[in-house]
């Protein structure tokens, strides 16, 4: 049957690339069958300015109370411990002095995803495992990435309800070859 993943937190690239089209609204559309419970951490919402697809499809879902805005602040005093910990464990090897801005998104949506033990952080940075494995993950808690061929690998193998065309449509969009689609990722099996 259909396994959902209890509780994911999204990063702002992962919407920018799903919510890509106007007329396909693949990131309000699909995001919402991959998890129970969706998070975003509000600094990761504020990276999303461009394009006005991928921010009104994010701006309906959080209307529609199937993505929650999520901050520190919020926390109680021992959870906001936890956070702040694992945001200077990341900072430590995620800041670039000459441009600081650059991953704090992700520290801060990693730091919660601790913080508040969500096992899933959605992006589509392929280069952020190494840093959590080596950072923030003891064995309690850990976080694993999903990227956007995680999430069509799931919809191949029937984890979650998306069918091949959408799944190949979500591809596309993402800005990645059709053909490599076709022949590596989901070839269509003749019957």
């Amino acid at each position: 049957g259909m396994s959902m993943v209890e509780k994911i937190i999204i990063d702002a690239d992962l919407c920018i690339k799903l919510g890509g089209s106007n007329k396909y609204r693949y990131l309000h559309d699909v995001l919402p069958l991959i998890a129970k419970e969706i998070y975003m951490h509000t600094h990761a919402f504020g990276e999303v300015l461009m394009p006005a697809s991928a921010v009104s499809q994010l701006k309906d879902l959080i209307t529609e109370n199937k993505v929650v805005l999520v901050n520190g602040s919020g926390l109680d005093s021992k959870v906001r411990a936890i956070y702040d910990a694992a945001y200077r464990n990341l900072e430590r090897v995620m800041i670039d002095a000459t441009r600081p801005n650059k991953n704090k998104g992700e520290m801060c949506s990693l730091a919660y995803a601790k913080a508040a033990s969500i096992p899933i952080f959605a992006t589509d940075e392929k280069d952020l495992q190494p840093i959590i494995d080596k950072q923030l993950n003891t064995g309690m808690d850990d976080i694993t990435c999903i990227r956007i061929t995680d999430i069509i690998t799931k919809a191949k193998d029937g984890e979650i309800a998306v069918p091949r065309k959408v799944a190949k449509a979500l591809w596309i969009v993402a800005g990645k070859r059709k053909e490599v689609f076709d022949n590596e990722i989901w070839p269509v099996t003749a019957e």
